[in-house]
């Protein structure tokens, strides 16, 4: 059987069984298999690939081991395994012997003129405009993200139905780790979820409860995979490539990292008891626990700068306190 055939079949039946995975995450499996089955020819025999060749399409961009080469190959090993068992193929050829995996991206934390030259660009990255993209969307889906510590897929899922603008709530459903969650938005953010509804309407997409609010051109929902890349073009016209930090450049997820290490250093600066407050913000998140939100603390140099301003003064209210008592 050809590897069109099986990627097919083998789609279907991930379908089929209705895989609890965001949509995002089941738009790339979709299109990496796809890819894959391109590269090494549709019409190929599953017999016929090779280690080799599932090796040269893991490497097709660059031979560095990011966190898109580890998805990619779970999603063909993933197809493998499932071909093997239904006899559509005889061995797995996905390469068992792993790369040493790098260290996780680190986080990049954009300043406020940083974030505005992003939305700016958003709307002028195009040179000629196109028959599905539309700026305006794209800005939207950058400005919801980081207003509201969103992870991207998130705000991709959003439909009608999840939001409430009269409560000023909008409903995460099934995220990561398969939660769901309720998250709050103040005014500020109820103007621009105001703007978004107002150019749906002017552009006349429908409006039903179960429509995807960020959509193209086409009333499509936005994909993933190229929202990535038009990223990638957003990122360089707004001057924030940098080539001393190499592979590791400013992503759309850190639009969220942004978020939380600004709530924070907004709670310090008011002299708020920002432990007690820590487990709030990561509800708000979507955290599975409180220590993936505490790493947000040692993130920024003003974070620790404002800790130790507070830790001063509790010092000295303290010594203040033990000398009248000694006293």
């Amino acid at each position: 059987m050809n590897i069109q055939t099986v990627t097919e079949l083998y789609i279907a039946f991930r379908d089929s069984l209705k895989y609890r995975d965001s949509s995002a995450k089941r738009s790339r499996i979709k299109h990496t298999i796809r890819e894959f089955a391109q590269f090494v020819g549709i019409s190929k025999k599953t017999e016929q690939i090779t280690e080799e060749d599932c090796t040269s399409f893991l490497n097709r961009r660059n031979t560095a081991v990011t966190n898109a080469w580890k998805k990619e190959h779970c999603a063909i090993k993933k197809l493998f395994e499932w071909a093997c068992l239904r006899g559509y193929a005889s061995v797995n050829p996905v390469p068992k012997q792993l790369p040493v995996f790098p260290d996780a991206h680190p986080a990049y934390i954009y300043s406020n003129d940083e974030l505005k030259r992003l939305f700016d660009a958003s709307l002028t990255y195009m040179k000629v405009e196109s028959p599905v993209t539309d700026p305006r969307c794209i800005r939207f889906i950058l400005m919801t993200t980081y207003a509201m510590g969103l992870r991207i897929s998130e705000t991709l899922a959003i439909r009608f139905k999840h939001i409430d603008r009269k409560q000023q709530i909008i409903h995460i459903e099934d995220s990561k780790f398969f939660k769901s969650r309720y998250v709050t938005y103040n005014h500020q953010v109820a103007k621009l979820i105001d703007e978004v509804f107002e150019w749906r309407k002017s552009d006349s997409y429908p409006m039903e409860p179960d429509d995807y609010i960020f959509v193209s051109k086409l009333g499509k929902p936005v994909n993933f995979v190229t929202l990535h890349c038009i990223f990638a073009k957003i990122r360089k016209k707004a001057n924030l490539y940098f080539p001393e930090l190499k592979r590791f450049q400013p992503r759309i997820h850190d639009l969220r990292h942004s978020f939380a290490t600004n709530v924070l250093k907004s709670w310090y600066k008011d002299g708020k008891d920002v432990q007690s407050l820590l487990p709030k913000l990561s509800i708000y998140l979507g955290h599975s626990s409180v220590s993936h939100t505490s790493v947000y603390l040692s993130m920024v140099p003003e974070i620790l700068e404002e800790a130790n301003k507070l830790f001063y003064i509790y010092k000295n209210q303290n010594h203040e306190n033990f000398t009248d008592n000694k006293g």
